[in-house]
């Protein structure tokens, strides 16, 4: 994969599953619908359930891809704590009390 999409281009394609699940959705209530004017029960109940799962499965889609886009913006954040406490260690160079949290020494 070439190209990481950014926390932004994640959210713009949260919305569009979620405009998809709500199309889904409308679609399967219209042809359920039309299916029932024509006296035909089976095909829809088989219409609003495939609808229905398709829509629920967007959803779902739709909040993973919200999810990691905000795990993406948090570890934005983090990376630009972690490199100006980095920075600001560099220039000040380490104190003689200062303890490295890495080292994994206690005491």
């Amino acid at each position: 994969m070439d190209h990481i999409p950014s926390p932004k281009e994640l959210r713009t394609a949260a919305r569009a599953c979620t405009f998809l699940a709500y199309a889904a959705g409308l679609a399967g209530v219209a042809g359920g619908t039309l299916m029932l004017r024509e006296d035909d029960l089976a095909m829809a109940l088989i219409l609003y359930t495939v609808t229905f799962a398709v829509g629920a499965s967007l959803m779902g889609v739709a909040v993973l891809v919200r999810a990691v886009a905000g795990m993406m913006t948090q570890l934005h954040r983090i990376d630009s704590d972690v490199r100006v406490l980095v920075s600001d260690r560099a220039r000040n160079g380490p104190a003689a009390e200062d303890r490295d949290p890495w080292s994994g020494h206690h005491g």
